[in-house]
């Protein structure tokens, strides 16, 4: 039994660890600071995310205006943001956002 608790633990930090892989080595194309710099990535809900006219995003929670090239493809089609906090004021900046590829079919007229 206790082998059986420690191979779920390690098969749960590696899939935790090959999860975030993928974070590493992006960078945001305007500031071209790295994305990643320890847990500042994460998947987030579609409801957290407002789209603007321009192509950019809203992420509602923390308000942050994403101009549209900012904006990078997510690999899962999932939204994901990184963000991070200023030391001495604690309040969040972007670090970099992804979203999911605009389907072909939403741009075709019906």
């Amino acid at each position: 039994m206790r082998r059986v608790i420690v191979t779920a633990m390690c098969l749960a930090v590696m899939t935790g660890a090959n999860a975030h892989d993928w974070y590493e080595n992006k960078v945001d194309p305007v500031t071209n600071l790295k994305c990643c710099g320890g847990r500042d990535c994460r998947p987030i809900p579609e409801s957290s995310v407002q789209s603007r006219a321009d192509g950019g995003y809203v992420y509602m929670p923390d308000g942050f205006n994403i101009s549209p090239d900012r904006v990078q493809e997510s690999p899962d089609g999932q939204y994901h943001i990184c963000e991070n906090h200023y030391v001495i004021t604690n309040q969040p900046y972007l670090r970099c956002f992804f979203a999911p590829r605009l389907k072909v079919s939403r741009l075709l007229p019906r």
